[in-house]
C-alpha cells in the first residue's frame, strides 16, 4: 500500500518553486522541466502530467503508474532523482550491449573509445544524483 502524502498539484507546486527547473510555459498551461522530467498543468482544468523526457524518442512518454506513485509519496525533487537514475540505469544498460556487440563485432576502436566516454559521463550523472539523492534522504 502507497503512503501518498501529496497530490499532483502540490508535486506541480513544488516544481513551481525550484529554482533548478527550467520554466516551459506556455498559452493555457504551466510546465516545468528538470533531470529527464516535465511535469505541466493545464490552468483551466487544472490536470497535471508527467512526462520522461529521456525515453521515448521525439515524443515524450506520460510516467508510468509506478514512477507517478514516487512523485506522490516522496515529492517532486525526490521523484525528478529516482526517474534519473532509472533512465541512467537505462542508458548504461544500452551503452554496454553496443559495447559487447562492437567488441565482438567490428572492433571499431574509434567507436569503442565513444561508448566507453559516453558511459563514463552517463556513470558521473549518476554518482552525482545518487550522493544528491542520498542527502535528501538524511534530511529527511
Amino acid at each position: 500500500m502507497s503512503l501518498r502524502k501529496y497530490t499532483l498539484q502540490d508535486v506541480m507546486q513544488q516544481a513551481k518553486d525550484d529554482c533548478f527547473a527550467a520554466n516551459l510555459n506556455g498559452e493555457g498551461y504551466e510546465a516545468r522541466i528538470l533531470y529527464g522530467c516535465k511535469i505541466s498543468m493545464d490552468l483551466e482544468t487544472k490536470e497535471v502530467q508527467l512526462q520522461n523526457t529521456s525515453r521515448g524518442g521525439e515524443w515524450y512518454l506520460p510516467l508510468t503508474k509506478k514512477e507517478i506513485e514516487s512523485f506522490l509519496e516522496s515529492g517532486w525533487r525526490i521523484g525528478i532523482y529516482l526517474l534519473a537514475l532509472s533512465n541512467y540505469r537505462t542508458k548504461l544498460d544500452r551503452i554496454e550491449k553496443f559495447i559487447k556487440v562492437e567488441v565482438n563485432g567490428r572492433k571499431n576502436p574509434k567507436q569503442i573509445q565513444s561508448l566507453k566516454s559516453s558511459r563514463q559521463r552517463i556513470l558521473e550523472r549518476y554518482s552525482k544524483i545518487k550522493n544528491e539523492l542520498n542527502q535528501l534522504n538524511q534530511l529527511n
